[in-house]
C-alpha cells in the first residue's frame, strides 16, 4: 500500500499533456513482412515510431528541431531550423550545377546522364521517376471505407504511371481536431525549404508524397504505393485514441549525440556544427 501510494503521488508530480496516439500497420506485399508503426501527437511535438527508429519533431521551448533515434546504435541525431536551410541551400546549389552541366548536352548525352542519376537512386531503394515529373497527380475515385473508416479514395499518377491509391478520411471522422494538426503544420514549414529544393533537383524522384500534397482532402487512413504497375508496400490505421504523455515520451532516452555531415563541401560555407543540447 505504501508503494502505491508513493506511486500515485509520483505520477501526480509529472506533468502531464493531452494528445493522440495513431497507431499503424505497414506491410510489405511482396515478402507479406509486417510492421507496427505509432506517431504521438500533442499540440507542439511530434514523434513517429518503428521498429528501428524514431523520429521526432518538436517546437516546445520556442526551438524547432528535428531528432533522428537509431535505436539499434543508442545514438541520434538532431537537426535545428539553420541547418535544415543550409542543407536546402546545398540541394539547390546542386540543382543550380546539374541543370547548367546538362544544358549543354545533346539530347542523347543528356538521357544518358538522367539513366545515370536513375540508376544511382535505385540502387539506395528510391522509386525512379524524371525530376521534372516528381509530382504526384490524385484522382478522386469515389467513397470508400478503409479498416472501417469511411474515405474518399485517390489514384495517384506520376508521369502517367500509377504510383500509390490512397483512401483519405476527414479530420472529424478520425477525432482529429485542429490543435492536432498545428505541429504537421510547423513541420511542414520546417522542412519546407528542403521539400522545394529536392522537387527541383535531380533527385527529385526520390522526394515521396506528403500527406498535404495537393489533392487529397483528409489524412489517409491507407496507402498502397506501387512500382512498374505492382503494389509493393501498403500503409493502414489501426486506430485513433486520446492520449496523456509526459516528456519522457518526447525525450531521445540516454541515446549518444552524434553529428550531422559537414555541409560546407556543397554549399562551399564555412561548416557549422550541430551543437544542440540533448532533449
Amino acid at each position: 500500500m505504501k508503494h502505491l501510494t508513493l506511486c500515485l503521488c509520483f505520477l501526480a508530480a509529472v506533468p502531464l499533456f493531452a494528445g493522440k496516439r495513431i497507431q499503424m500497420e505497414s506491410t510489405n506485399l511482396t515478402s507479406k513482412a509486417t510492421e507496427q508503426q505509432e506517431i504521438l501527437l500533442d499540440s507542439t511535438r511530434m514523434r513517429m515510431n518503428a521498429a528501428n527508429t524514431s523520429v521526432m519533431f518538436l517546437t516546445d521551448g520556442g526551438r524547432n528541431r528535428m531528432v533522428t533515434i537509431d535505436k539499434g546504435r543508442n545514438e541520434y541525431m538532431e537537426i535545428d531550423q539553420q541547418t535544415m536551410d543550409q542543407m536546402g541551400q546545398a540541394m539547390q546549389g546542386v540543382a543550380a550545377q546539374m541543370e547548367a552541366a546538362m544544358k549543354g548536352m545533346p539530347p542523347e548525352q543528356r538521357a544518358q546522364m538522367q539513366a545515370m542519376m536513375e540508376q544511382m537512386m535505385k540502387g539506395r531503394g528510391a522509386p525512379v521517376a524524371s525530376a521534372a515529373l516528381a509530382v504526384t497527380t490524385y484522382t478522386s475515385k469515389g467513397r470508400g471505407t478503409a479498416n472501417g473508416f469511411a474515405c474518399t479514395n485517390y489514384d495517384g499518377t506520376r508521369a502517367g504511371q500509377k504510383v500509390s491509391e490512397v483512401c483519405a478520411a476527414q479530420p472529424a471522422d478520425l477525432k482529429l481536431g485542429a490543435s492536432d494538426f498545428q505541429v504537421l503544420q510547423k513541420m511542414r514549414e520546417f522542412s519546407r525549404g528542403l521539400q522545394q529544393a529536392m522537387q527541383n533537383s535531380p533527385f527529385g524522384a526520390a522526394t515521396t508524397a506528403s500527406i498535404a500534397e495537393s489533392g487529397i482532402d483528409g489524412f489517409p487512413v491507407q496507402t498502397t504505393t506501387f512500382q512498374n504497375g505492382q503494389a509493393t508496400r501498403q500503409e493502414v490505421i489501426k486506430a485513433v485514441t486520446d492520449a496523456s504523455f509526459t516528456d519522457a515520451d518526447f525525450s531521445v532516452g540516454n541515446a549518444k549525440k552524434t553529428e550531422l555531415p559537414d555541409m560546407s563541401g556543397l554549399t562551399g560555407a564555412p561548416g557549422r556544427a550541430n551543437k544542440g543540447k540533448n532533449k
